[in-house]
């Protein structure tokens, strides 16, 4: 008999540990990032050019949990791109700002240790976007989009007050967009809807959670 109390007692103590890990620390602080590039060919006017698209962001945010397992919060995000050629081929760069109000729900999968977590966030960016092709011309645009997005991932509790968090984009995102032209009348406006089209390896995103 004792044989069998012991280890249940045990396992009773490593759960209760867990639950406290989650219930003991309200609020948490992330800050993820996500650095990607891909190398591709481009032909302009009979020229064949050696092409590549680099993107950086980063993304602080701050999460309040009003449950056990869900959270409420706020991101901020900075992000930079260029795309286009190494050499004298059309380039453009852009720089986006954007701020993410978002609902998280949390499930553990093993234990206290390992969750599968999905974010639903309402997003709103704006973006500016300088392209060239020397030395025939340049062009400067702004583009605005807002939309929302469900992005699911994984969290991994390292110690009660630390955890990395991992994602590969979203899986749904639907959303509206400008974009205007510098000093010119040329505006377009785009809406989108779509699965799968935001989530891949180059939408890895890798982050570190302070609770607290």
């Amino acid at each position: 008999m004792k044989k069998f109390i012991i280890p249940v007692l045990a396992a009773a103590t490593f759960l209760a540990g867990g639950q406290l890990f989650a219930q003991q620390k309200k609020n948490f602080i992330n800050a993820s990032f996500n650095v990607s590039n891909e190398k591709y060919k481009y032909t302009a006017n009979g020229n064949q050019y050696d092409n590549s698209n680099t993107n950086f962001s980063i993304s602080p945010a701050y999460g309040y949990y009003f449950r056990e397992r869900w959270a409420i919060g706020i991101a901020v995000g900075y992000g930079h791109s260029k795309k286009g050629s190494s050499e004298n081929g059309p380039q453009t760069k852009t720089q986006l700002f954007s701020v993410s109000p978002f609902v998280r729900y949390e499930q553990p999968i093993w234990s206290s240790h390992l969750s599968v977590y999905t974010d639903g966030s309402l997003y709103f960016n704006s973006a500016k976007s300088d392209s060239y092709h020397e030395p025939n011309w340049t062009q400067d645009s702004k583009s605005t989009n807002y939309g929302l997005s469900i992005v699911p991932g994984l969290l991994f509790h390292l110690t009660p007050s630390f955890s990395l968090t991992a994602n590969m984009g979203s899986v749904f995102a639907a959303g509206s967009g400008t974009q205007k032209q510098t000093g010119g009348d040329f505006k377009t406006t785009n809406t989108s809807v779509g699965l799968f089209k935001n989530f891949g390896f180059n939408n890895f995103t890798f982050g570190i959670n302070f609770h607290f």
